[in-house]
């Protein structure tokens, strides 16, 4: 999380900006990954609303510049997309996503990528270095080869027309806010049925429960339910219970989270911990959360009680 403490991941992809060249940065001891952005005309592509896309990142493929195993980067963001999800079981299967009329800008893709600590180290060499490297000598770490550079913001994108828009539940993508000092996500979620309850398990990019807090909606946009275990600061969970507002009639839903840390919930961060070095910072994956939640109608609860 605090990597993109310097990002606006909510970026505002407008047509003038078509045609520039991919911007891609180098890793540091203080910022360590490194990752590119990607100016894209979805048209090249075969458009993207009510298609569902496919991105791929060959530099992280070990059989080019990555050093682990998932073939995958750390970080991906496609603004005003939403997620169709990702199988993590069948190795580095892409990033899949979709587009909707009238809530996803169907002329720019504003694409992010971040990569794993280890693919950011020069061809050749390892982060491994870097403890036993005086202070002088660890830029030579990050100091890329001169196709790295480029080979960073090369990517596979496949868009295969759906003839109309996907049904069901997506989410949009987790826009990050660092504002007043609190690091939040807002999360736009398409498609909720007037009434209906989805329950969200909040996913980092490994696949693994990302403890948060703090979930609340947007006024007018639906309710969190008291039984999230995504709620305060005594409790340690990644589970968010969102009702669609049935008052509402608009086409998305918003609510709100924050991960964990250790100022705003040291109980939970420091679970579970063997070692000072065990913990990682969880980065919430919009693509990991799409592949599993709950769908629930407002009938099923009924039944229920």
């Amino acid at each position: 999380m605090k990597v993109f403490a310097g990002l606006v991941v909510a970026a505002s992809a407008t047509v003038d900006r078509l045609g520039q060249d991919p911007n891609f940065w180098q890793a540091n001891l203080n910022a360590p990954h490194c990752g590119c952005q990607l100016i894209i005309d979805p048209a090249d592509h075969g458009g993207y609303i009510n298609s569902t896309c496919t991105l791929k990142f060959p530099y992280a493929d070990q059989a080019n510049y990555g050093r682990v195993a998932a073939g995958d980067p750390h970080f991906v963001s496609v603004a005003s997309s939403y997620m169709v999800g990702r199988d993590r079981t069948v190795g580095p299967d892409g990033f899949k996503f979709t587009g909707f009329d009238e809530v996803s800008n169907p002329d720019v893709l504003d694409i992010l990528v971040f990569y794993e600590k280890a693919d950011c180290a020069r061809e050749g060499r390892s982060i491994d270095e870097i403890p036993d490297l005086e202070q002088s000598q660890i830029w030579e770490v990050y100091n890329l080869t001169e196709a790295q550079g480029p080979a960073m913001c090369e990517y596979e994108l496949e868009c295969v027309d759906n003839g109309e828009p996907l049904g069901g539940v997506f989410l949009g993508n987790f826009n990050y806010d660092i504002a007043r000092s609190v690091q939040t996500y807002t999360v736009p979620v398409y498609g909720l049925e007037q009434g209906e309850i989805a329950t969200f398990n909040i996913k980092d990019y490994y696949g693994e429960p990302a403890n948060c807090m703090n979930a609340e909606s947007h006024h007018g946009h639906g309710f969190v339910d008291d039984k999230s275990s995504c709620s305060d600061n005594t409790t340690c969970g990644n589970t968010i219970i969102y009702k669609q507002n049935e008052d509402h009639n608009g086409l998305l839903e918003y609510f709100q989270f924050e991960p964990v840390s250790p100022t705003n919930n040291p109980f939970c961060w420091a679970q579970p911990l063997h070692h000072v070095d065990d913990y990682k910072w969880q980065t919430p994956s919009p693509w990991d959360t799409q592949q599993d939640f709950i769908r629930t109608q407002p009938e099923d609860e009924d039944e229920e009680e």
